[in-house]
């Protein structure tokens, strides 16, 4: 049976998040059949990865969406994890240009040592698609205080596709950049009143998933404000206002996506599942 897992290393974003770790900032896991990724590693992405079993030396493919360190902090040892420490010419890194050479604004992010380590490596913009093993990945349009920044949309054949807006405030035809997927993740790093140029707010969530309409929205990526004013309330003012079953990703958990999106906690105890 065809799979696609994701574990949610960190659901926190933003210089406040990073500093306080009051929400983990390790990215997302990215497992398809065997086939394992890794996807905006920030701050804690290697810790939090052995924590979960989750070996780097496992990853396949490394992918960053701009060059700020909530996104890319911990790129380089995992890219050294996959490459079996440097020593094999191994793995594929998907970057934007902001990550990989720079901007007038920041980066490079990634140094050269560590962009002759993989054995592909693929400068992305908005538009641009890179066939992997198991999967297409597709770089998607985004508007950030880098202005490099893409989002991803991972189309996995049979299983159906998975958009990621990353770090982004709503613009004129963000919806067509995710027309199709089943479950769209949107980082939503403020809540509803508090809107921040380059960020996304509750407000413009609601207008993005009404645009796109998935089968189910999930919102990770949270700044302070965001943690304090609680996501699960959140979403639920999303899912109210757009229809759209939404929820609030927490540190540690899994979405599994099958015939069915089903989405489990971790506890003491192990998984737990909350929502099917």
């Amino acid at each position: 049976m065809e799979y696609v897992e994701l574990i949610f290393l960190g659901t926190g974003g933003g210089r406040f998040s990073i500093i306080t770790q009051k929400r983990k900032t390790g990215g997302i896991r990215i497992n398809v059949n065997g086939f394992h990724m890794h996807l905006d590693p920030g701050p804690g992405a290697l810790v939090y990865s052995l924590q979960n079993k989750l070996s780097p030396q496992k990853l396949r493919v490394v992918l960053v969406s701009h060059a700020h360190p909530d996104h890319y902090n911990d790129a380089e040892v995992l890219i050294e994890g996959m490459s079996f420490g440097a020593t094999k010419k191994k793995g594929t890194l998907i970057a934007s240009r902001s990550v990989l050479s720079g901007n007038d604004v920041c980066g490079p992010a990634i140094s050269n040592y560590h962009k002759r380590v993989p054995e592909k490596v693929f400068e992305t913009k908005p538009g641009d698609s890179v066939n992997l093993e198991k999967l297409k990945v597709y770089a998607t349009r985004a508007v950030h205080t880098d202005p490099d920044t893409i989002g991803f949309k991972f189309d996995f054949g049979k299983v159906g596709v998975v958009g990621y807006t990353s770090d982004t405030e709503y613009f004129e035809g963000v919806g067509r950049e995710y027309e199709g997927v089943r479950l769209l993740i949107l980082c939503v790093m403020r809540p509803y009143g508090h809107p921040w140029k380059g960020h996304m707010t509750t407000e413009d969530a609601i207008k993005i998933v009404s645009e796109v309409d998935p089968e189910v929205a999930l919102i990770t990526h949270f700044g302070m404000k965001m943690i304090m004013s609680n996501p699960l309330r959140e979403a639920k003012i999303i899912e109210r206002e757009t229809g759209v079953k939404t929820v609030a990703a927490i540190d540690g958990m899994r979405v599994f996506i099958g015939e069915e999106i089903r989405f489990r906690k971790a506890t003491k105890k192990g998984l737990e599942e909350f929502l099917s």
